[in-house]
């Protein structure tokens, strides 16, 4: 693998980096006790409180859209730009941690309607029997 960049291990560290990539580091960090040690260098020198404006910005997920915009992403209920804008997040960014968002949010989703599905069955069900169902004299 080619030289890590200090932005690519603190967001290694902070698992904002594509499933390859983190993956690639990890194998880089097992192997080679200088770059275990310059990842511990920087975060310390990041808990310390030394960040510049993009560690700011990448830390706090400053770029990351909102859950309630995730979540009308995923019904395409928002406006051409913030549409194009979160597809890209997720795709070109590949942002980790809103891709875990976007998936626990479609799986609720897919659980809800089976939920749902379920229960107009039950209703079907009940209103079609509902007179071959006799009282017991």
């Amino acid at each position: 693998m080619s030289t890590i960049s200090d932005e690519e291990l603190l967001a290694y560290a902070d698992e904002q980096l594509q499933t390859e990539l983190s993956t690639q580091i990890e194998k880089t960090l097992r192997h080679e006790q200088t770059e275990r040690e310059r990842l511990r260098n920087l975060l310390e020198h990041r808990d310390q409180g030394n960040l510049g404006v993009g560690d700011i910005w990448r830390h706090e997920r400053l770029s990351c859209p909102q859950r309630s915009e995730l979540g009308l992403f995923l019904i395409n209920a928002l406006d051409v730009q913030q549409q194009n804008y979160i597809t890209f997040h997720l795709q070109q960014v590949g942002c980790s941690y809103c891709q875990a968002i976007l998936e626990e949010m479609q799986s609720t989703s897919t659980l809800e309607e089976a939920g749902q599905l379920t229960k107009k069955r039950r209703q079907h069900l009940f209103a079609s029997s509902a007179g071959l169902l006799r009282k017991s004299d």
